[in-house]
C-alpha cells in the first residue's frame, strides 16, 4: 500500500460508516471545526480531508482502498502493540482506543456508541410494530458541547424517529437524542417544513446509529406490543 494514510482516521469515522456519516464528518471538520483554509485552517489539513473524502465517497475507490487497508492490517498482525483498533464517538468524535462494548456510552458526551443486543421484549416489539405515532418530549443536540434543545417526537420505529423542532437541521448531520425512555445517536435523513398553530416548524426524520433504552422492559415497550 503506497499511501499509508488511514482515510477513516483522518475523517474520524469507523470503517463501516455509511456515506451519510462520512459526508457529515467531512462537513463538520471543514466548517464547524474550521479546518477549511477560508475559515482559518491550513491548506495541508484541507488537502488531507479532501483526499480522504474523495476516496471514501466513491464506492469503487472505497472498495479498492478497503482491500488495500485489509492487506496492510494482516501484515501488522504479527507485530503486537502496533496500530491499535480505534473507535470514534459518532457525535462528539472523541476517540476510544478499542472497539466499544454493547451498550457502552462515550466517556466525553455520554452518547451511545453501540446498541445493546435486543432483549426478548424489544424483539417482540420490533416484529409487531414498524412505526407508531408517539408524542413525547425529547431533547436533541447538534454539537458538543452544545445546548440541548427541546422537541416533540412524532413517531417511533426500531430504526429511527421523527420529531418536530423550530430549526431546520441539515441532512446527513449527526445528532444526540435524549429522553426519559432512551438515549441515542442518530443521523438526519430528511427534513420537511410544517405549519403548526401559525408557527413554521420542521419535521426531522432520523435513523439511529446506536440506541440505549433506559427501561428496556418498561411501559414503553409493553404498550407498543
Amino acid at each position: 500500500m503506497k499511501n499509508r494514510r488511514n482515510y477513516y482516521r483522518i475523517l474520524q469515522v469507523q470503517p463501516d460508516a455509511p456515506i451519510e456519516i462520512i459526508r457529515a464528518s467531512y462537513r463538520t471538520m471543514m466548517r464547524e471545526l474550521k479546518l477549511h483554509p477560508d475559515l482559518g485552517g491550513s491548506n495541508l489539513d484541507a488537502s488531507l480531508l479532501n483526499e480522504a473524502y474523495e476516496a471514501l465517497s466513491d464506492p469503487e475507490r472505497r472498495a479498492a482502498y478497503d482491500q488495500e487497508l485489509c492487506l496492510l492490517h494482516r501484515k501488522q498482525e504479527s507485530f503486537p502493540g502496533r496500530s491499535p483498533i480505534s473507535a470514534f464517538c459518532p457525535f462528539c468524535r472523541s476517540r476510544l482506543e478499542r472497539k466499544p462494548r454493547p451498550g457502552e456510552c462515550c466517556p466525553t458526551c455520554d452518547t451511545p456508541l453501540q446498541s445493546k443486543k435486543p432483549t426478548s421484549a424489544q424483539r417482540a416489539y420490533q416484529r409487531s410494530i414498524v412505526r407508531m405515532p408517539r408524542h413525547d418530549r425529547i431533547y436533541y443536540r447538534t454539537s458538543w458541547p452544545g445546548k440541548a434543545r427541546e422537541a416533540t417526537m412524532l413517531d417511533f420505529s426500531p430504526k429511527g424517529i421523527r420529531f418536530l423542532c423550530p430549526e431546520r437541521l441539515t441532512a446527513g448531520a449527526t445528532v444526540k437524542i435524549s429522553s426519559p425512555l432512551f438515549e441515542a445517536s442518530a443521523v438526519v435523513r430528511n427534513v420537511s417544513e410544517e405549519v403548526v398553530e401559525r408557527r413554521v416548524l420542521y419535521a426531522i426524520g432520523v435513523s439511529f446509529l446506536a440506541i440505549s433504552f433506559t427501561e428496556p422492559k418498561g411501559s414503553f415497550l409493553s404498550t407498543c406490543a
